[in-house]
């Protein structure tokens, strides 16, 4: 609410650390809303269908000010009103009241802390191939003379455009046949799109077919994790919020990750840094978590 009211520094940053916990907060109270309401049957879909509204709400989002002719102040209330808006629908349909967030006091509100690494790791590896690739990606191709400077922008908006679509599709799939063998065979196509790549060196369109799976296949890493979270972890507090911490450290890490990977070969570098979380993520995805017994959900 800063921005429309006041023009100092000062203020404009303590705005920007209250809008960034809020949005951190809410991010984790609808993911945990969406987790454990949703029936166990459709979780899939509901998951999917909301990572593709939050990613289509960002690529739309910047385009509102141009598009209206917001100025400074304007853009700043019409922030103020979408945030609040945002939460109507939750208030009104009353789903905060049917979603039990456990405490530690709860049945299945806390468990030993182990439980919970095969899933950090699993965010992590989420936001690596989410955020990292869409860093990357431009990078190594350019590199490579597979695209030229001023396409690089183009690639970017091609993993963005392939994430958004893939979402939903992804998560109808998980519902039929298990969130394990869709993890397992989204690992399989990352891994051997890394690998293509370099030994396609000198085919300009192997570039732009390694983005459509890295947008489709590495941004629904998240999404399955999340489907994950609803179904093997429900009713457990930490869950959501480890998932979400994990992802956040993964996408910061990723384009160091990855620029060691480039630095040591601009072929195999991306394949060699990345590749190896692939192979992690592969195992982590059938396992199943030893908890106690919530009674809100079923395991996957």
């Amino acid at each position: 609410m800063s921005q429309p009211l006041s023009r100092d520094y000062g203020w404009l940053c303590v705005g920007a650390a209250l809008v960034g916990i809020g949005a951190a907060y809410r991010w984790s109270a609808v993911e945990a809303m969406i987790a454990w309401s949703a029936p166990i049957d459709s979780l899939g879909r509901v998951t999917g269908l909301y990572q593709t509204l939050v990613a289509a709400a960002y690529a739309i989002g910047p385009f509102l000010v141009p598009l209206f002719a917001l100025t400074l102040d304007s853009a700043g209330y019409v922030a103020i009103g979408l945030a609040v808006a945002s939460w109507l629908p939750v208030l009104i349909g009353g789903t905060a009241e049917k979603v039990q967030f456990p405490t530690n006091d709860t049945p299945g509100g806390s468990a030993s802390w182990h439980a919970f690494l095969p899933l950090a790791a699993l965010g992590f590896i989420g936001g690596v191939f989410e955020v990292g690739l869409n860093v990357l990606a431009p990078i190594q191709a350019e590199r490579l003379g597979a695209i030229a400077t001023d396409s690089a922008i183009i690639l970017t908006g091609v993993i963005a455009v392939a994430s958004l679509v893939m979402q939903y599709p992804v998560g109808r799939l998980a519902d039929r046949f298990g969130i394990g063998p869709m993890m397992q065979i989204l690992c399989a196509t990352l891994l051997l799109s890394l690998l293509a790549v370099p030994l396609g060196s000198g085919i300009d369109a192997m570039i732009w077919f390694a983005a459509v799976i890295w947008g489709g296949a590495g941004g629904a890493i998240y999404t399955l994790t999340m489907i994950h979270v609803g179904r093997s972890f429900r009713g457990q507090s930490l869950a959501v919020s480890i998932v979400i911490a994990a992802y956040t450290v993964g996408g910061a890490i990723a384009p160091a990750l990855g620029g060691l990977g480039l630095g040591l070969s601009t072929q195999w570098g991306l394949a060699w840094a990345l590749g190896p979380l692939l192979l992690l993520a592969w195992p982590l995805a059938r396992l199943r978590p030893n908890l106690p017994h919530s009674g809100h959900g079923d395991p996957q």
